[in-house]
C-alpha cells in the first residue's frame, strides 16, 4: 500500500512516495536487487520494519550511485531507516509507477480479525503455480470467496467476490482498446498511401511507355525494366520509412496516465519492422505498374502517336479502382477521428462540480514519530491551513482526504436512516471524505442546503456530515428533506446513539476519478470531529491570480509551523483534469491526425488520377471542342468521372463506417458510434474535397486548344 514519508536531515524537506510491501513481494514479481538485497521475512514485523529498499532512480540522485549508500541511515518520517538494497533500473513497481522506495508493511495482527474481512486496502499480487492457467485461479478464488461467506455471513454482502486478473490486464487494461484502435488507424493509413503510391505509379509508368519502349529496343530485356521500377519504387518507400523517429512525439503529448509512455523507444525491433514493412510495400505496390509497364507493345508504342494513343484500359481500372479505396478508406478513418474529436470536445464541456480555475493543490503527510496520535495531527492542520488561508493573493484555503482528480480514494458502507434495503442488496455505498471547514468554498463547490463546517463542529459537538445531492437522490425519497436525518456506519440497526451522524448540509455532486466516472454517493465528515486519521491531507487553495506564484509564500507559512514539513505532488487543478483526460487526448490527437493524412492522401489521389486522365485525353477533350462541345460540357464530363468514382468510395466508405466505428464505442463519451450528424459531416467534407480535387483538372480541361491538341494527328 503507498507509503509516502517526508525525508530530513538532507537539506531542504522532501516528500518521497514510497510503498509499504510484504516480505515476499519481489520475489513474487521474479526481481532481486541490483545492489545489497530486498526486505527479509524476519522484517516484516512490527518493530522490525525500518529497512528500506530504494529504486536506482533515487539512489543516484541521493547519493549519486555511490554504492557505500548500502547500510547507510536515512530519517524519514523523524524516525531512522537503514537502505539495505537499489532496486534495477528497470524495475518498476507494477501498482506504483513511481514509487522510489519500499519498506516492510508490518501488518498488525488486529486487522486480520473477521470484523475486517472487508476492510480492503491492500493491492494484492500472486504468482500462479506452474501449470495453473489464469482461468483455473479465478476459479479457486471464487470457490474460497463462496467459502467465506458461507463461514461469515454477516461480514459478506450477497455480490461479494474475489477477482482474478493478469497483472498485465491491470496495468493496461484501460489504454489496450484504445491502442488498438489506433494500430488500426494506422493500418488503414498505411493502405491509402499505398494505394496512392500505387496510383501515381501507374500513372508515371504510363506516362513513360515510350522511354520503356526505347529501353527495350536498345536491348533491355522484361527482367531489367520490372527491376529498375522495383528500385525506385522501393527507394522511395524506404525514404518514408525513415519517418519512424517521429514515435518520439508521443511522449511530447504528454498523455499524462498513458502506462510506460516514457519508456517509449525505438529499438531494433521497431527499427528492422518499419524497415521490413517499407520495403514490401514498396515492392506489392511497385510491382503491378512494373510489370504492366514491361508487357507494353513496343511497335504500336514506338509509332508516331503512340504517345497520346489510347492508354491501357486494365491499368485505368486498377488506378479507378485504387482512388474509390482511397476514399472508402479515407471516410472510415475520418468518421472515427471526427466522433473521438465529438467526444473528447463534449468530455472537456463536463462540469466537474467546482470551479478549477486558480486552485493550487498539495499535499502534507505528518510522521508518526512527531504526530503520534489525531489530537496532534488535528491541531496541526487546525493551525496551517488557516495560516494558509491568510497568506496574500490566497483567498481560501481546505484540506481534504481525497482531493478530486488525484488518483486516489476511499469508499465504505454506511446506513442511512429511514432507508429500507432491498432483500439481497448491499448497505449504501460511496465516497468517504474527511475535509475541513474551507474545502467547500476553496473549491466553490456549491451549497444547495443547509451549512458548511464551521467552528461548531468540535471534538466535542455532536457528530455531523455533509452530503452530496447524489446521496440524496439515491436513498432519499423525491422532495424529501434529508437536513436533520442521520447516518451512521456498523450494522443496520445502530448500538447506541452515539454512532448517529447529523446531515448537516447538502452541496453539489463533484467528479472525482474523472469527467467520464460513473456519479458515486459523497459523504463528508469534518477533519475537526475524529473517526478516521487525517496524518495526511490534501490542500487545496484559491488565489486571486496564477496559483503557481503563490507556492514559495504558502511553503513559508507552513515552515512557520513545521520547518520539516515539505509540501509534495505540487499542481494546479486544471493540470489534474487535464491529466486525468490523458488517455483520451491522446487517441482523440493521433487518430485526428491520422484522418487528417488519409483526407489529404484520398484528396492527393484524386486530384493525380483526374489530371492524369485529363493529360491522356487531351486529344479526345480537343476533338470534342473541335465538334462544338462547350467548356460546360467538357467541365460536366470530367467533373462526372471524377465524381462518380468519390461517390461510389463515400457510399462504400459509409457502410464500412458503420461497421468499424462500433469498435470506438468504449472510447466514446457521449456520442454515438453511429452518430447520423459525425457521417453526414464527414461525408460532406470529403465530397467537398473530392470535388475540389477534380475541379482543378476538369477547369484544365475546359482550356485545351484544339488546334494544338490535333496538330500531331
Amino acid at each position: 500500500m503507498p507509503w509516502n514519508v517526508n525525508l530530513t536531515g538532507t537539506g531542504e524537506p522532501e516528500r518521497l512516495r514510497g510503498v509499504q510491501v510484504s516480505a515476499q513481494f519481489f520475489s513474487t514479481l521474479g526481481v532481486t536487487a541490483a545492489k545489497g538485497r530486498v526486505l527479509l521475512p524476519e522484517e516484516d514485523q512490527a518493530g522490525r520494519n525500518h529497512e528500506i529498499v530504494l529504486s536506482d532512480g533515487l539512489w543516484k540522485r541521493l547519493f549519486g550511485g555511490e554504492e557505500s549508500a548500502i547500510n547507510r541511515r536515512v530519517s524519514l518520517n523523524g524516525e531512522s531507516y537503514q537502505i539495505v538494497g537499489v532496486m534495477p533500473p528497470a524495475f518498476f513497481d507494477p501498482w506504483s509507477r513511481d514509487a522510489e522506495l519500499w519498506t516492510p508493511i508490518a501488518l498488525d495482527p488486529a486487522l486480520f480479525v473477521p470484523n475486517n474481512y472487508t476492510n480492503e486496502f491492500l493491492d494484492l499480487t500472486a504468482r500462479l503455480k506452474p501449470g495453473v492457467s489464469l482461468d483455473q485461479g479465478a476459479r479457486d478464488m471464487a470457490a474460497f470467496a463462496s467459502q467465506l461467506k458461507t463461514e461469515y455471513p454477516n461480514q459478506f454482502s450477497a455480490d461479494w467476490g474475489l477477482k482474478v486478473k493478469s497483472l498485465m490486464e491491470v496495468r493496461t487494461g484501460s489504454i489496450r482498446p484504445a491502442l488498438f484502435v489506433l494500430l488500426g488507424a494506422v493500418g488503414f493509413v498505411l493502405l491509402i498511401a499505398c494505394a496512392n503510391v500505387a496510383n501515381l505509379f501507374l500513372a508515371r509508368a504510363a506516362a513513360r511507355h515510350k522511354e520503356v519502349a526505347i529501353r527495350t529496343a536498345l536491348g533491355a530485356n522484361r527482367w531489367t525494366l520490372v527491376r529498375q521500377l522495383l528500385v525506385e519504387s522501393t527507394m522511395l518507400s524506404v525514404i518514408g520509412g525513415a519517418a519512424y523517429a517521429s514515435v518520439r512525439a508521443l511522449v511530447a503529448l504528454n498523455p499524462g496516465n498513458i502506462p510506460r509512455v516514457n519508456e517509449l523507444a525505438i529499438d531494433g525491433r521497431v527499427v528492422l519492422y518499419t524497415a521490413a514493412v517499407s520495403i514490401l510495400t514498396g515492392v506489392l505496390f511497385g510491382l503491378v505498374p512494373a510489370l504492366q509497364t514491361s508487357r507494353d507493345n513496343l511497335h504500336v508504342t514506338l509509332k508516331e502517336g503512340g504517345r497520346t494513343g489510347t492508354s491501357d484500359r486494365s491499368g485505368q481500372v486498377v488506378r479507378r479502382a485504387l482512388v474509390v479505396a482511397e476514399v472508402a478508406l479515407a471516410l472510415t478513418l475520418v468518421t472515427g477521428g471526427a466522433l473521438l474529436i465529438k467526444s473528447f470536445t463534449r468530455l472537456s464541456g463536463v462540469d466537474p462540480g467546482f470551479n478549477s480555475k486558480d486552485v493550487l493543490t498539495f499535499s502534507l503527510a505528518l510522521p508518526q514519530s512527531k504526530y503520534p496520535n489525531d489530537t496532534l495531527q488535528r491541531a496541526f492542520f487546525t493551525e496551517v491551513i488557516p495560516r494558509i488561508g491568510q497568506v496574500p493573493g490566497v483567498t481560501a484555503a481546505g484540506g481534504t482526504s481525497n482531493v478530486p482528480f488525484g488518483g486516489n480514494w476511499s469508499t465504505g458502507s454506511f446506513q442511512v436512516e429511514g432507508y429500507v434495503i432491498p432483500p439481497n442488496a448491499n448497505s449504501p455505498w460511496g465516497d468517504i471524505r474527511v475535509v475541513s471547514p474551507g474545502f467547500f468554498k476553496a473549491l466553490q463547490v456549491p451549497v444547495i442546503e443547509g451549512r458548511p463546517f464551521d467552528e461548531r463542529d468540535a471534538r466535542t459537538a455532536p457528530r455531523v456530515a455533509i452530503v452530496d445531492q447524489e446521496l440524496i437522490h439515491k436513498f432519499y425519497k423525491p422532495g424529501e428533506d434529508a437536513i436533520g436525518k442521520r447516518l451512521w456506519f456498523g450494522p443496520r440497526a445502530a448500538n447506541d446513539s452515539t454512532q448517529y451522524i447529523t446531515i448537516v448540509g447538502v452541496v453539489g455532486h463533484t467528479k472525482h476519478e474523472g469527467l467520464d466516472a460513473d456519479a458515486r454517493a459523497q459523504f463528508y465528515l469534518p477533519v475537526t470531529q475524529g473517526r478516521f486519521p487525517v496524518n495526511n491531507l490534501d490542500i487545496v487553495v484559491r488565489s486571486a491570480g496564477d496559483p503557481m506564484r503563490q507556492v514559495t509564500a504558502i511553503r513559508n507559512a507552513i515552515h512557520e509551523v513545521d520547518r520539516d514539513m515539505p509540501m509534495a505532488r505540487i499542481r494546479t487543478m486544471e493540470e489534474m483534469i487535464e491529466g486525468s483526460m490523458g488517455q483520451r487526448r491522446l487517441s482523440t490527437v493521433l487518430l485526428g491526425a491520422f484522418a487528417g493524412i488519409a483526407l489529404l492522401l484520398a484528396s492527393i489521389g484524386i486530384y493525380g488520377v483526374m489530371s492524369y486522365t485529363v493529360a491522356q485525353r487531351t486529344r479526345k477533350l480537343g476533338v470534342r471542342v473541335a465538334l462544338g462541345a462547350s467548356r460546360e460540357n467538357v467541365l460536366g464530363l470530367v467533373l462526372r468521372q471524377g465524381m462518380s468514382l468519390a461517390i461510389l468510395g463515400l457510399a462504400i466508405g459509409v457502410a464500412g463506417a458503420f461497421g468499424l466505428t462500433r469498435f470506438l464505442s468504449t472510447q466514446l463519451y457521449n456520442v454515438r458510434a453511429t452518430d447520423p450528424a459525425t457521417f453526414a459531416t464527414v461525408t460532406g467534407v470529403l465530397a467537398v474535397v473530392a470535388l475540389g480535387a477534380t475541379l482543378v483538372p476538369a477547369l484544365r480541361a475546359t482550356r485545351v486548344d484544339p488546334n494544338i491538341a490535333l496538330r500531331e494527328e
